[in-house]
């Protein structure tokens, strides 16, 4: 039918000690075709340089300021995300977040495979 989860009650949990924090809504919602997230990131705080082997990404900021580094094909842009503005990313390309200031990102990753991100060697 549907599923429904408050964000500020969703259980959070570290990323192998590493920054961001996730607030994992995707278990709650047991979704199956995407896998939804919001991490949380205090200033200065940044995420693995990855890619993805099968997933697009979506990125929405909800609180904050974060700076996407999105690389492919040798060219390299950072792109600046405010509260409101979304970005989609393909698989095949290098991403990083970096927190500007303390922020949450939802993140949509689709479709729904289990680690399925690339850390660059």
């Amino acid at each position: 039918m549907y599923s429904l989860v408050d964000i500020e009650n969703a259980d959070a949990r570290e990323l192998d000690g590493e920054a961001p924090t996730l607030l994992d809504i995707g278990s709650e919602l047991a979704t199956e075709r995407m896998r939804p997230s919001v991490w949380h990131y205090e200033k200065g705080e940044e995420n693995a340089y990855h890619r993805q082997d099968e997933q697009e990404e979506l990125y929405v900021v909800l609180e904050g300021t974060v700076d996407v580094t999105v690389e492919r094909d040798d060219r390299r842009d950072v792109v600046e995300l405010t509260s409101g503005e979304v970005l989609v990313v393909p698989p095949e390309s290098w991403r990083q977040l970096r927190a500007a200031e303390e922020s949450r990102v939802l993140v949509v990753a689709a479709p729904n495979v289990e680690d399925d991100g690339i850390l660059e060697e």
